[in-house]
């Protein structure tokens, strides 16, 4: 019966597959727990840090390396934040009692890429996060989480996060917070859909269009 020669052969071939993305899928696990403890970020673990930028949930306490533009649980920056796993695909901690889960969080591989990519989002002295430079003016809306014209780029990140694309649709998903900052055009996704463009002059905010 030729049809069932067919179907064991088939059934060998894609029992090869799984197992060979089995095995692709441990060694990026190893891999990154090395490249995590190479890079030493893990010695954050149990220990108390502040976010970087803002953070917005999506969906049940999880976060991504973009914010939404608005919706969800809004954590402003400088928030203390107890971290309390690092792996390779995700950074979970607590932030005023709640846990949350940080995905998509790094922007490379090898232990100078994950440290750059965990200091993108937490850092340990508050201070270093600029909150004492801030136009006093905008000072309600960053802690809202609201951006509003003239605005600095430093600003938009502490009351937005990061944006999904820069530029011509660029995916900030591999970006650093240095690359983000020299482009001039960001794209933020809507939660119901669409996107709103935030286009800078001059490093501030000059325009915020829905698209």
């Amino acid at each position: 019966m030729p049809w069932l020669l067919d179907c064991v052969v088939r059934e060998l071939s894609m029992s090869r597959k799984r197992r060979l993305i089995l095995f692709i899928l441990l060694c990026l696990a190893v891999l990154g727990c090395e490249t995590i403890h190479e890079s030493g970020i893990d010695t954050f673990e149990g220990q108390a840090v502040f976010n970087r930028v803002g953070f917005r949930t999506e969906g049940e306490n999880k976060i991504f390396h973009a914010n939404r533009f608005s919706g969800g649980i809004f954590i402003p920056a400088g928030t203390e934040c107890t971290i309390k796993q690092i792996t390779y695909k995700i950074i979970k901690f607590t932030a005023n009692e709640d846990e949350y889960v940080l995905t998509e969080w790094r922007i490379g591989y090898g232990p100078v890429y994950t440290r750059t990519s965990f200091y993108k989002f937490f850092v340990e002295d508050m201070e270093a996060i600029g909150l004492d430079r801030i136009n006093l003016d905008f000072r309600e809306s960053i802690v809202s989480g609201i951006a509003e014209l003239g605005m600095t780029k430093h600003e938009v990140f502490l009351s937005l996060g990061y944006p999904a694309y820069v530029g011509n649709n660029e995916l900030t998903t591999d970006k650093s917070r240095a690359s983000i900052l020299s482009r001039d055009n960001w794209y933020y996704l809507k939660s119901k859909g669409g996107k709103v463009l935030l286009r800078f002059e001059n490093q501030k905010l000059a325009q915020t269009i829905e698209q």
